[in-house]
């Protein structure tokens, strides 16, 4: 026999799942009456102009945990701060992690890491740090001056 209290915790946990799924629904659906009227008023000012072929824009989720370009300044420090020796991108999050304060958490570290990769690549796109190594083993350091 199934053990009662599970079952109880996997129907609540359905319930919720299930409202917060009928809430985007409900959400999608708003948003794409406003979508066809936008596409409408495109059709009436310019008929040649198709709506489809436009591509979305990207949107941007700021974090709660830095602000405008301050992770990019804490990054660029640690690679300051290292004196022309290669460092990890561990090594970097680890150390912004610890200056802000905040709690040693794997998911946290996780999200920074990623942030703190996307950055140092497009870093590397425009000739400022270089990395060696490849995977886990990377290692990046500071382009010119420090």
């Amino acid at each position: 026999m199934a053990e009662l209290h599970v079952v109880s915790a996997l129907r609540a946990k359905r319930a919720e799942i299930s409202a917060y799924v009928h809430d985007l629904e409900k959400k999608v659906a708003t948003w794409r009456a406003r979508l066809a009227h936008i596409d409408a008023s495109i059709k009436i000012f310019s008929p040649e102009t198709d709506p489809e072929a436009i591509p979305p824009r990207r949107t941007y989720r700021r974090s709660g945990y830095f602000r405008k370009g301050e992770f990019a300044r804490l990054c660029l420090d640690e690679l300051r701060k290292a004196n022309g020796t290669p460092i990890t991108t561990a090594q970097i999050v680890t150390s912004i992690l610890e200056g802000k304060g905040m709690p040693n958490d794997p998911a946290l570290f996780a999200s920074v890491n990623e942030r703190a990769l996307v950055y140092l690549r497009q870093q590397r796109k425009r000739g400022a740090v270089s990395k060696t190594g490849t995977s886990r083993d990377a290692q990046w350091v500071l382009q010119g001056k420090p």
